[in-house]
């Protein structure tokens, strides 16, 4: 019987159609995987994770250009300039001024617990001290029990100043937070007592 089975006209133009173009040759499938790769490539681009570098590099992005350490800097920088702006006509140092304040609250305090206070450096302490004795607004006492201990008390002068100085630390409160809500005050108050709480736990753990 004679074998018909691909010799026919139709049989051999599909052989060569198949040849040509058929989806399984390796050209074929090379080609597919080419545009794959490129369609993978000129797809969407995948989002960045949200890592902590870069949500913090957004914030700073936002607040134009500062972190929060930095802004918590330059307020206290503008309230001392304001402050010392104020008190320099009295003839009161900036620095002074906490020492003042902590002496109005209790005065006869010793020099350490003094320093403690006002978070000064002990020798910064004494420098500021022999300002203020010169100028004569406080007296340094040495303890009877102990000659070790120095209590720092207030002269008249020093004394005096408490109603003349305190109206200007209140007019650069007042000028600082114009414009904020008593609300908005109490949480300002509550969020630097949490600061002030952090920042001390690290300087002692510095230590």
């Amino acid at each position: 019987m004679p074998n018909t089975k691909a010799k026919t006209p139709a049989g051999r133009n599909a052989r060569k159609a198949t040849g040509k173009s058929g989806a399984g040759t390796p050209a074929t499938r090379s080609k597919a995987a080419s545009k794959t790769k490129a369609a993978g490539r000129t797809g969407p681009a995948t989002k960045p994770r949200a890592t902590p570098a870069r949500k913090a590099k957004s914030a700073t992005l936002k607040s134009g250009g500062q972190t929060a350490t930095q802004r918590f800097a330059l307020v206290s920088r503008l309230v001392s300039r304001a402050l010392a702006t104020r008190l320099g006509p009295k003839g009161i140092g900036y620095g002074q001024f906490p020492v003042l304040v902590s002496l109005w609250q209790e005065d006869g305090v010793t020099q350490k617990v003094l320093s403690e206070r006002v978070r000064i450096e002990a020798p910064t302490m004494v420098r500021t001290l022999d300002r203020m004795e010169r100028e004569g607004l406080v007296k340094r006492i040495r303890s009877e029990t102990d000659r070790r201990r120095i209590h720092i008390r207030l002269s008249k002068k020093g004394a005096n100043l408490e109603r003349h100085l305190v109206p200007l630390a209140a007019e650069v409160n007042d000028t600082a937070l114009a414009g904020i809500t008593k609300k908005d005050r109490r949480q300002l108050d509550d969020l630097l007592a949490r600061l002030i709480v952090n920042l001390e736990k690290d300087a002692h753990a510095s230590r």
